[in-house]
């Protein structure tokens, strides 16, 4: 079947169930019309806008068709797909995983203008995940040596296929560090987006994060929300006294508090750095 981009694009639109567009907005479900079209057929932006005509053959409309279904029970496109870009690299991401967010990049693209004179640097990230962000210091920071921690064997696994993917030497570990301490003896940065979200804050959440990503990655106790950052200025005090930076991703109502843990821990140049939405989305501190 030829069909003309647009009447496609529009079609797949339609095909959505009214929960999905009263959820998202037009721009979110045309976005991820745009990659799915992209993937599936390798269409691009550009082609969408001249309306260019493609051949659709059976397996690909039947591709289309179970991707529209998923999307309706609110499963992310980026799972749907396999894939998520982060820093201009595409990395696999898979349930086991967080979906690399925007934020993260922020953080990353500090760290690589604060250090892009002085590339060869030992990086702890704790939390690694998909390995959006030792991977991408690897390769921005190509001296560096980076190694990336997480407790989960399932997001290890993934972090590995990222770095064969993209050919870098990361040192991947497992390890819970509110048990254990990382075997390391010099670094000089520590980087970290660990768990901040509030479990009071699940009810204002949508359901394409609460059904689909690890809720271990995402969600604190409310009781203790500074659980992993006050572990991670332990370490910082008492175990890895070479580390000169932290780079941390937070909560916004916690920021003042995560910095004051900081301060005690000797880390006395801390700052906190909003994020492109103007919240208090970063702690930087030095010593």
């Amino acid at each position: 079947m030829v069909i003309g981009v647009q009447k496609l694009h529009n079609n797949l639109k339609s095909e959505l169930t009214d929960t999905i567009k009263q959820n998202y907005s037009v721009q979110e479900i045309n976005t991820t019309l745009q990659w799915l079209l992209e993937y599936t057929l390798g269409i691009t932006r550009t082609d969408i806008l001249i309306d260019k005509e493609v051949a659709l053959s059976a397996i690909q409309q039947e591709q289309l068709n179970r991707s529209i279904e998923r999307l309706n029970r609110e499963e992310p496109i980026q799972y749907i797909l396999k894939e998520c870009e982060f820093y201009g690299r595409k990395f696999v991401v898979t349930p086991n995983v967080l979906i690399p967010r925007p934020e993260t990049e922020e953080l990353v693209h500090l760290i690589v203008q604060q250090h892009t004179k002085n590339k060869s640097l030992k990086v702890l990230d704790i939390g690694t995940g998909s390995g959006c962000i030792a991977i991408t210091l690897n390769k921005e920071l190509s001296q560096s040596k980076v190694w990336a921690l997480d407790n989960s064997p399932n997001a290890l696994t993934i972090a590995r296929q990222n770095a064969l993917n993209l050919q870098s030497s990361i040192e991947l570990v497992e390890i819970n560090i509110l048990v254990d301490l990382p075997k390391i003896k010099q670094l000089d940065i520590i980087v970290s987006n660990p768990p901040y979200v509030l479990n009071s804050e699940k009810a204002n959440m949508r359901q394409n994060v609460l059904n689909y990503e690890p809720p271990t990655a995402l969600f604190v106790e409310d009781a203790d929300p500074l659980l992993f950052y006050r572990r991670i200025s332990e370490i910082c005090t008492h175990q890895l006294a070479s580390v000169k930076w932290v780079y941390l991703e937070v909560h916004e109502k916690f920021a003042k508090e995560i910095k004051e843990l900081l301060i005690k821990g000797r880390f006395l140049e801390t700052h906190i750095v909003q994020d492109a939405q103007h919240k208090d989305r970063f702690i930087v501190a030095y010593r």
